[in-house]
């Protein structure tokens, strides 16, 4: 890296004091004193002779983005590139020729497309006026497949938007061989009276596989070949509101509990630890802090209340799996209050957790 850095400006080897080595500096900048006179000449000194290098395009392998001004990045020429290694997080988009196989580290725009390609082809399939203005081209989605997706493999989208995805999934095993399945989610916007999950989404997957396409007059002819496969579509007939999540049987409620708290672990946090373990009666979970989540069931189908007798229950199981307080406990109802709880009341707090509002959230408009 030295090395290369030096193709751009005169740079030396600085303790800084900030406990991690040496660092890299511009020769002559001083960064106790960055404002000083010595330091500021050994910037401009760097700066001139990096735009004159700049500007001879052929630049070194390492380099800063086009002007200059973005993080460091390595420059990988496609002819250097092994076939088989693990693929980079990026897609570069320089001139090179397409080449026959799946590309390995680095796909130009000719082989991934662009999102007008995603356009187009969501054009021909369905016509236009869609609405769609961010469609993902077919390329791009049966490059990631075929990346992360074994032949036999599920594919899951869970926003499945203009059905890309299951389109393309569909082409891969008509091309391929290969069996692939998908499982499309998709919402739509029904407070804007928009439910393209039906009119557009499987619309859309229904002529890949039959090879309708619409004509200039509107109407629909196979002008395509038609893909193997087939799928099912599917409304959700339950809403997700305070009745369905009472009426829940009791392993349900505790797979909705766990998963509730699943954005704490996307914010640094583990989430919940499921309790596996038979014997519990109210126990079903526990935090990193080694906090339990118990579940008050009332031995029948329906969710209990908190109360002292309950409650002994709880702090017993408590002491024999060696949860520490608070003890967070879901009930229906908290007759026994204690500091040593910390009381969610069902369903309430559940739907809370998960970003519902029942008499907003758009989870509960009323489906056809």
């Amino acid at each position: 890296m030295r090395s290369w850095l030096k193709e751009w400006a005169s740079y030396t080897e600085s303790d800084i004091g900030d406990g991690n080595g040496h660092a890299i500096l511009i020769t002559g900048y001083d960064h106790k004193n960055p404002d000083s006179t010595a330091s500021k000449k050994a910037l401009a000194i760097a700066h001139s002779a990096a735009e004159n290098r700049l500007q001879k395009n052929n630049w070194p392998k390492l380099h800063f983005g086009e002007n200059g001004t973005s993080a460091p990045n390595l420059k990988r020429h496609l002819k250097f590139v092994k076939k088989g290694k693990v693929p980079l997080t990026y897609w570069a988009d320089d001139e090179y020729d397409e080449p026959i196989v799946l590309g390995s580290q680095s796909w130009e725009h000719g082989e991934s497309g662009h999102s007008q390609t995603g356009i187009n082809e969501l054009d021909a399939i369905i016509g236009r006026g869609h609405g769609f203005t961010t469609v993902k081209p077919l390329k791009l989605i049966k490059k990631i497949i075929q990346l992360w997706c074994p032949p036999n493999g599920l594919v899951l989208d869970p926003y499945a938007g203009s059905g890309t995805t299951g389109h393309a999934v569909l082409e891969l095993n008509t091309t391929t061989g290969a069996t692939r399945r998908f499982i499309l989610i998709e919402q739509g916007a029904p407070e804007r009276g928009d439910k393209y999950a039906r009119c557009l989404t499987q619309e859309r997957l229904r002529r890949a596989i039959t090879g309708d396409r619409p004509t200039v007059t509107g109407k629909l002819k196979k002008m395509a070949p038609p893909l193997l496969g087939g799928f099912q579509f599917r409304i959700l007939t339950k809403k997700i509101d305070s009745k369905t999540v009472l009426t829940m049987r009791k392993d349900e409620l505790i797979d909705l509990v766990i998963t509730s708290h699943w954005e704490n672990s996307r914010r640094g946090g583990c989430g919940l630890i499921r309790i596996e373990q038979e014997g519990y009666k109210y126990l079903v979970g526990r935090n990193e802090q080694g906090e339990g989540y118990f579940l008050i069931w009332n031995g029948g189908d329906k969710v209990g209340q908190l109360d002292q007798t309950s409650y002994a229950t709880v702090v017993a199981e408590a002491k024999k799996s060696e949860m520490k307080p608070p003890y967070h406990v879901y009930a229906r109802y908290e007759i026994y209050q204690t500091k040593n709880v910390v009381f969610y009341k069902i369903p309430d707090k559940i739907l809370a957790h998960l970003g519902l509002n029942e008499n907003s959230d758009s989870f509960n408009e009323v489906e056809e």
